[in-house]
């Protein structure tokens, strides 16, 4: 009897116990649950979850794929370098162009800026034209101070995708650095579009007022970019001068002369009224005149993106019943009347945004 009672305990732990097996983590959960981790900036946690699956499955990629971002997150430059290294060598279709990207940003974090740009381009030539890869690359040149380059990548970025607002941001400081300041104003407004309530985006239009000479710097304005998945912070300085008159030469086709002129006339305009004009009135106001310029002498342009894209695209919010909008969407992270406005008008907030993702396809 007590031997059947033995028999049946060992059963039951064995029945448990292979139960209790059937319930572990698979190897895609463990790798979920890192990736949920890591978003969460659980960095520590989500690398014992990949390291886990590996020991679950060593030649999982996708583990090593995200290991190597999380040691990056961590400001573990050596393993990141290790592990994007990996899936690097592994020719992985999907993620090898993400591991350029990552054992980039370790060996330029490293102060290894020209091996960065080695590996980035090598990433290039293997995958071609890859938005992450040029963003990266352009990044690398800007921390190089080589404008040119940094102008060639991230334009390049930006035509392999324009929906990432970092290639803009960046496009914008480079613009502004060249002397090419009205293409910047676009620019700016072109990442504000797509990003308008960051801390970045709060300096971001701090730069724009003053390319816009609508306010005068008492400081340099911080530039930071954090990079999509690659928790990168670095600041910059921006280029613009107190009581400076920009460059105003004729420049791929366009007379800056022009702009200047709507600025500072609509400006004196608005000063000689006996009302205080509010700061963001004075936006609005000076910004439809800029796009106005464009508009006109777009007619009688040169060829090049900024006529045939950036010029007529702010042209079309100029001329809609939502321009007002449009100008309190961009300035929200800056002005509190523009965030105030925004809690206070959600319905026209919506229908903003419907009319530009269809104005956008259109």
């Amino acid at each position: 009897m007590m031997r059947k009672a033995t028999l049946f305990i060992v059963s039951f732990m064995v029945l448990y116990v292979m139960g209790a097996y059937g319930q572990s983590p698979t190897l895609d959960e463990l790798i979920q649950e890192g990736v949920e981790l890591h978003d969460g900036g659980e960095y520590e946690e989500a690398i014992d979850r990949y390291l886990e699956a590996l020991e679950m499955d060593s030649t999982s990629i996708l583990a090593i794929y995200e290991l190597s971002l999380s040691y990056l997150a961590l400001k573990d430059f050596d393993n990141a370098l290790e592990y994007s290294t990996q899936v690097i060598d592994s020719e992985h279709e999907q993620l090898s162009t993400g591991a350029y990207a990552v054992k980039s940003e370790a060996l330029a974090e490293l102060e290894r800026v020209n091996e960065a740009i080695e590996v980035l381009q090598k990433g290039l030539d293997i995958h071609g034209d890859e938005y992450l890869l040029h963003f990266n690359m352009a990044l690398n040149y800007y921390k190089k101070g080589n404008t040119d380059k940094t102008m060639e990548h991230v334009k390049r970025a930006i035509d392999v995708d324009k929906t990432h607002s970092g290639a803009f941001l960046l496009y914008a400081y480079a613009l502004n650095d060249k002397g090419l300041w009205v293409q910047s104003i676009l620019s700016f407004q072109m990442f504000l579009l797509l990003e308008p309530d960051s801390r970045r985006s709060k300096n971001a239009f701090e730069e724009l007022l003053q390319t816009m000479q609508l306010k005068k710097p008492t400081e340099p304005v911080e530039r930071s970019f954090i990079q999509q998945q690659m928790m990168r912070n670095k600041p910059e300085t921006s280029a613009v001068h107190p009581d400076e008159v920009p460059p105003l030469s004729i420049e791929g086709g366009l007379n800056r002369n022009f702009v200047y002129h709507a600025i500072t006339s609509t400006l004196d305009s608005l000063k000689s009224s006996s009302d205080e004009i509010e700061d963001f009135v004075l936006f609005k106001t000076v910004n439809k005149a800029i796009i106005e310029v464009l508009e006109r002498e777009s007619l009688r342009s040169e060829e090049g993106v900024f006529w045939t894209f950036y010029v007529p695209f702010f042209s079309r919010i100029a001329a809609s019943d939502y321009f007002d909008t449009f100008c309190r969407y961009i300035s929200v992270s800056y002005y509190p009347e523009s965030l105030e406005w925004w809690q206070q008008n959600p319905e026209a907030a919506v229908n903003f945004i419907i009319w530009f993702e269809k104005g956008d396809d259109s």
